[in-house]
């Protein structure tokens, strides 16, 4: 006798969905987020072509002792350096079909308003980019080549900030020429191959959707797509030695350098910190507010802690809005020690708070046509001219760049041991 089962039956079955939508992604902004509570000067927002700062780089030299009735030392003058800036075009689109939208209106219809919540996610995902430009180089480098070959398969000195489903241009460093392929490939997976506590703890390998490039080590890098020379500064060209940052050539003016330790791909130990801490005061008369790092750095200093038998949970705080981290003494003052998730592997920022801004021509908005404010969605065009598809398209942009006033009162360790990167979403 035939019996009625859970196969044939199933047509009549429901489907249960129990919301709210279980957030996977790790939204934490802390440098951008620390970085905006201090606007330096009231350099927050401009308008115009570029912003320029008057930089102190020299003190009157006109100065000596002379004999009774003798000649007085020839004059001096103090000097000043102009820090010259423009913003960079920060961007992010989003589309929607105009059925999505009216499908999704209601509870009833859907747990999340796909308008609402693509807006959103798109303000998230553009701040959260500029924290990952906030510790690059300054052009946009994700990481170096350091293999040769001609696969599919590109072996990078850092491979922490390349995620599955990037776009991004393998490209001739030096120059920006293309490979001989094109450009705009699709990462398909990333595997971190290095050894933690080592010089390859960043490495990965990165396999490319469009098929075999032909690379050099050292010569190749990846970016994400367009993105070369196009994003902000970051703290790793910033903090930096014989460099020009904000049109200003250390090199010519050493006053303009930061402070850089190298360790040695050694495990962090606090005399470091108090080493970048005190370079930092000599040079510029101020004091390092905070260290920011890694998971794996961080606890690699706690380790040390430990087996000093120094450690306890009273040297522990709880600053930001639940950022935990622990104490160092920093020339005579202990300073927190905090971990961020975008911090680059095995360095140390060493920050004083009040050098840094986000410089910015307003706060992100929608873009909007200048003749119709307010107007932000616009329909996509077709493949014919005159024609539309009923596909709504919206950008998000932010105008702004990283400044650093005075790259010498900050500093930064590298080549300190820590852990494998972490997959990025």
């Amino acid at each position: 006798m035939a019996n009625q089962s859970l196969t044939t039956f199933d047509t009549v079955l429901k489907d249960y969905y129990r919301g709210p939508i279980v957030e996977l992604l790790n939204q934490e902004m802390y440098l951008i987020t620390w970085v905006e509570k201090q606007s330096v000067n009231d350099m927050g927002t401009f308008t115009g072509r570029r912003i320029i700062f008057p930089v102190h780089t020299g003190r009157n030299r006109g100065r000596g002792g002379t004999t009774d009735g003798g000649q007085l030392t020839a004059a001096g003058y103090q000097t000043y350096l102009d820090g010259i800036e423009t913003p960079k075009y920060l961007n992010q689109g989003i589309e929607l079909t105009d059925m999505v939208i009216e499908q999704t209106k209601s509870d009833e219809g859907a747990f999340v308003r796909a308008l609402e919540s693509e807006m959103d996610g798109a303000m998230r995902d553009l701040r959260k980019d500029a924290s990952r430009m906030a510790y690059g180089t300054g052009d946009g480098l994700l990481g170096t080549v350091n293999a040769a070959g001609s696969t599919n398969q590109i072996q990078v000195d850092n491979g922490q900030y390349i995620a599955v489903g990037d776009t991004v241009d393998v490209l001739v460093k030096a120059t920006g020429a293309t490979i001989t392929n094109g450009t705009a490939v699709l990462v398909t997976a990333v595997a971190y191959n290095g050894t933690a506590s080592s010089a390859t703890q960043a490495q990965a390998l990165i396999t490319l959707g469009g098929g075999a490039v032909t690379v050099a080590s050292g010569t190749h890098g990846v970016y994400i797509t367009g993105d070369r020379n196009n994003e902000s500064n970051g703290l790793r060209n910033m903090l930096a030695t014989g460099r020009t940052l904000h049109s200003i050539n250390s090199t010519t003016y050493p006053i303009w350098d930061s402070n850089v330790l190298d360790a040695g791909q050694s495990n962090p130990a606090e005399d470091q910190f108090m080493q970048i801490a005190q370079r930092a005061r000599q040079r510029s008369g101020f004091t390092i507010d905070r260290f920011v790092t890694t998971f794996g750095v961080q606890r690699r200093l706690a380790n040390t802690y430990q087996s000093l038998k120094r450690w306890n949970d009273g040297n522990a705080t709880n600053i930001d809005g639940g950022y935990e981290a622990i104490m160092v003494s920093a020339g005579g003052k202990p300073t927190p020690v905090v971990a961020d998730v975008d911090a680059v592997n095995g360095q140390v920022f060493a920050l004083n708070q009040g050098s840094f801004a986000w410089c910015e021509l307003g706060r992100p908005d929608w873009l909007t046509a200048p003749e119709g404010p307010g107007q932000i969605f616009h329909l996509r065009d077709g493949s014919t001219a005159g024609t539309k598809l009923a596909i709504w398209q919206a950008w998000i942009r932010w105008y702004a760049q990283f400044i650093c006033v005075a790259p010498h009162r900050s500093g930064r360790i590298i080549n300190l041991n820590g852990d494998l990167p972490v997959l990025r979403a």
